[in-house]
């Protein structure tokens, strides 16, 4: 019994021996590959060996140290690429040599066409006389030609000039580090996928404990109910007057089928007031938040942030951003969304030194000239989440639509960027759980935290929770807690999580 003991351990060390030398191998190879979305198309087959490693690290029978490095493998595998473009932003400027050259030419007349083409498409789907879907399909058709092409030149940069746009190593941070800078009243909850099993790393001063919580196929099947409650929202006020009942009870049923697999199984083991939570794979469309136990939601009883691995987590918080500084404020109203105006009265009023721009008014120039030197950038506007092709979700602003490419070259050293816009934190979640979206954006950019939304949002619960946030922001700055307090005022007047839950706070 005893050899076949000893044979057992052997076989487990050198399988860990081998999955270890393969993932050094990964890494010396990866770090030689040039641009980002070809760094995230190279992990794509490769992450079964950090999923083995895990694994390996917890069925061994090593000691507390297993857990520890079980967790390091973890991160080894979530957003490398977004890591590594916020680090190359905060250890030095972009290069502005590429502004010049014939392949920066080109990029700027397929932004320019491409802004015209989604100009065109939104004036004649909301003039008083519709387009036909042929004149409408015509026009997509040729902006998605425009948009292949943008990619192919991107794809095409030299590796100094993709170095330029703000792609470079990074080191991966220590649990110590990660422990240390939590404190005494933080809890990380990192979850992780291996196979079909859903883990989850509690990572606290105390130390760090991996375990088994759900199957991923139970959870997608749960969420999937959640966004269909939440969807029926754009069925109309009278639809949703009439059916509110069954729908909140509904919502709240799947929140608390989503609170039993993810949160009941560690419940007893968060410690202190808060929680950061860092997703993996589906787990970033869930408003852990908002989770319902059957008494209370997670927001309850803890402040709750996101972020998308520990190491980008400890990035935002060393990162240099403005101390001083006046607030910009960009709105752009519509028929849809008459609230905007005032959104953007009450933050002005609030918050110091406030510029505000609105409509037309309301420009990329504006962005690009004041924020830089603003410690708060409030953007109310449409937010549109290109699934099929997530390089081109952004926002609207009053002369041109703002891409994921047009992010990557801001620069926003500021405290907080909000978008309060409609699913402004939606994001394809590609290889490597690498974050395709506005978060991805608007971090590399430099901001240290994101105010953003997981899905629609209605026009009047908006303002009201904007109004909220930032009155309890001016007089402590504590942005987790001021979340907090915003949701659980708004929902005293909007019992439906559809109306207080959708923000999310990332950084």
């Amino acid at each position: 019994m005893m050899g076949q003991i000893e044979e057992a351990v052997n076989d487990l060390q050198q399988a860990q021996h081998h999955y270890r030398a393969a993932t050094e191998t990964l890494e010396i190879l990866r770090g030689g590959v040039h641009g980002e979305e070809l760094k995230i198309s190279f992990v794509k087959n490769k992450l079964e060996v950090y999923e083995n490693l895990v694994d390996l690290c917890l069925a061994s029978i090593a000691g507390p140290g297993a857990h520890a490095e079980a967790w390091a493998y973890m991160e080894q595998a979530k957003s490398r690429g977004l890591l590594e473009l916020i680090v190359r932003r905060m250890s030095s400027e972009p290069a502005d040599g590429l502004e010049e050259s014939g392949v920066a030419r080109r990029i700027r007349d397929l932004r320019e066409q491409l802004n015209w083409y989604y100009h065109r498409m939104e004036v004649e789907q909301l003039g008083q006389v519709a387009a036909s879907d042929e004149r409408l399909l015509a026009l997509r058709e040729l902006a998605q030609e425009r948009e292949k092409e943008l990619l192919r030149v991107l794809r095409e940069l030299p590796p100094a000039e993709a170095e330029a746009s703000g792609i470079g190593p990074a080191e991966p941070v220590s649990l110590d580090s990660v422990r240390e800078a939590l404190g005494p009243n933080t809890t990380l909850l990192e979850y992780f996928r291996v196979r079909d099993r859903i883990l989850a790393a509690i990572v606290s001063e105390d130390g760090v404990e991996v375990v088994s919580v759900t199957r991923a196929p139970r959870v997608a099947q749960i969420l999937h109910m959640l966004q269909f409650q939440l969807s029926k929202f754009r069925l109309g006020p009278e639809y949703v007057q009439e059916f509110q009942a069954p729908i909140f009870e509904a919502t709240r049923y799947h929140l608390n089928e989503l609170y039993t697999e993810l949160i009941a199984p560690v419940r007893s083991r968060l410690q202190g007031s808060r929680l950061v939570v860092v997703p993996h794979e589906l787990l970033h469309y869930v408003p852990f938040h908002a989770l319902f136990d059957g008494t209370d939601y997670l927001i309850d009883s803890f402040t709750v942030s996101y972020a998308p691995s520990a190491n980008i987590y400890m990035q935002c918080q060393q990162k240099q951003t403005n101390k001083a500084g006046g607030s910009l404020i960009l709105g752009v109203p519509d028929q849809q969304t008459p609230s905007i105006y005032d959104e953007l009265q009450a933050v002005a009023e609030i918050v110091p030194q406030a510029k505000v721009f609105l409509g037309s008014e309301a420009s990329e120039k504006v962005l690009r000239e004041h924020g830089p030197r603003s410690r708060v950038v409030h953007i109310a506007t449409h937010g549109f989440f290109r699934k099929d092709n997530p390089m081109f979700s952004g926002i609207r602003l009053g002369d041109s639509f703002l891409t994921l490419y047009d992010l990557y070259r801001l620069k926003l050293p500021v405290e907080l960027v909000t978008l309060s816009g409609c699913s402004t934190g939606l994001n394809v979640v590609a290889a490597g759980d690498e974050l395709i979206g506005l978060v991805r954006g608007l971090l590399s950019a430099g901001a240290r935290s994101l105010l953003l939304t997981l899905w629609d949002v209605n026009d009047k619960s908006t303002t009201e929770f904007m109004k909220a946030f930032y009155r309890r922001l001016s007089n402590r700055p504590d942005r987790a807690l001021a979340v907090r307090e915003a949701m659980i005022e708004v929902r005293e007047r909007y019992p439906n999580p559809y109306f207080w839950a959708p923000f999310i706070l990332v950084g």
